[in-house]
């Protein structure tokens, strides 16, 4: 008679036993499929607020691409008229100069990036290719585009200070006619059009990739819609 109380009572309490830990199973996996749920719907945010803000990057790398463009041209062309210009062409002169002068460079808009880094979720993006070529755009690609443009900064900056002993800043023109055919003239668009046409190719660079990230993008968001 006790021997059977006895199984019977451990009979009961495996069975208790089994029904905890299948509830704690449950309950974990419903928390698994909670936390799931989250990063599901914090990622479709975190992807729709990249493109809109990769978008906004793609635009300032074409308008300075137009702006790079736009001296490169200018400098190649001035190099080309000063082989054969004559005081007569002074004037032209001034004016493709001027468009040698403002040159833009790209500092990135990183916010959105940023705070899905800092909350640490980008490494639970589920798709390794999109999650791969964001981080490396921002992390190699961007950091390349924005150091080249400190480099340019720099250029811009040290040809500006000595400006001044050749150029009217007010009237916008060229002081005379005998620095235009002096060597050091030739050698700074030179070297203006080196840097130029470096970090144009960076801008081009930059501009593809952000272009197939927004593709992947528009892919994944269209794939978990």
């Amino acid at each position: 008679m006790e021997k059977n109380k006895t199984g019977k009572y451990l009979k009961y309490a495996i069975g208790e036993i089994i029904l905890v830990m299948i509830g704690i199973l449950l309950a974990l996996q419903i928390n698994n499929w909670n936390e799931s749920q989250k990063m599901n719907k914090w990622e479709h945010r975190f992807l729709i607020d990249l493109k809109s803000e990769l978008k906004s990057n793609l635009l300032q790398l074409e308008s300075i691409d137009t702006n790079h463009k736009t001296v490169g041209n200018a400098c190649i062309e001035l190099k080309e008229l000063l082989k054969t210009a004559t005081i007569k062409d002074k004037t032209k002169i001034d004016s493709i100069y001027n468009l040698t002068l403002f040159l833009t460079t790209f500092f990135p808009t990183t916010g959105v990036y940023d705070s899905g880094l800092s909350a640490g979720k980008i490494e639970n993006i589920n798709n390794n290719k999109l999650k791969y070529a964001i981080m490396n755009l921002y992390n190699h690609f961007f950091k390349r585009m924005v150091y080249n443009g400190e480099i340019v900064d720099e250029v811009v900056g040290n040809i500006d200070l000595d400006r001044d002993k050749y150029y009217d800043r007010t009237r916008m023109k060229l002081k005379s006619w005998e620095y235009i055919k002096n060597p050091e003239f030739v050698l700074k668009l030179d070297y203006l059009l080196a840097r130029n046409s470096e970090y144009t190719f960076l801008t081009n660079e930059n501009t593809l990739e952000i272009k197939r990230i927004i593709k992947l993008v528009s892919s994944e968001l269209a794939e978990n819609e």
